[in-house]
């Protein structure tokens, strides 16, 4: 049943990151990784100081309450530091759906395996374990590099939505839509791990 998202101790480990559920002990391992302007610049949200970070969790905890939001914090396995953090988001049980999103990476692991077996974690357990139909993602269309990264792991791209988001700037941004149903996930599945393959290599 997809209800057993919610569970307090949902936890995900692949061979490098473990995906842990985000709380208030992880605060300052968090603003650690995000004290760093360039991860901000297509963000909705930004993190400049302990504040931010206390209003951002604080805001986690309770989209979590309610059932719409499950924040996990990232940790490189290799240093077993917090690196960053993910969400399952816009979460609608009734149709089997949810959000992969809020997703941002310390620049020092920019172009590792991390990423890719984030993704693969979460598709997997969405997809395997909750039963879920479509996993959808949303980026800035002005955003090459995340838009480079969801079209690598075999999302489809949907269309755009016009000026989904105010950011902190106060522009109106426009975000590109993409998604991966279950029937596709086989295919997604198989890409992933090649390329999770070679980045081990590499």
């Amino acid at each position: 049943m997809v209800v057993t998202l919610f569970k307090d101790n949902l936890s995900l480990e692949g061979e490098r990151v473990r995906l842990l559920p985000a709380s208030l002990e992880h605060l300052d391992g968090l603003f650690k990784a995000s004290y760093h302007s360039d991860i901000w610049t297509y963000s909705p949200s930004i993190i400049n100081n302990q504040d931010d970070l206390h209003t951002t969790m604080r805001n986690w905890i309770m989209s979590k309450e309610q059932g719409l939001r499950y924040p996990f914090v990232i940790i490189d396995k290799s240093s077993n530091e917090i690196v960053g953090s993910t969400s399952y988001m816009e979460i609608s049980l009734q149709n089997r759906k949810l959000e992969i999103g809020g997703t941002w990476l310390d620049p020092k692991v920019w172009r590792t395996r991390i990423n890719t077996e984030c993704k693969f974690l979460l598709l997997k357990h969405g997809f395997e374990k909750l039963n879920l139909v479509r996993i959808q993602f949303r980026t800035d269309s002005r955003n090459e590099r995340s838009i480079r990264a969801i079209l690598r792991i075999g999302a489809q791209f949907e269309g755009v939505l016009r000026q989904d988001m105010i950011m902190p700037d106060g522009y109106l941004r426009n975000s590109n839509l993409y998604s991966i149903l279950n029937t596709e996930w086989e295919d997604v599945k198989t890409r992933l791990e090649r390329y999770m393959k070679k980045e081990e290599i590499n």
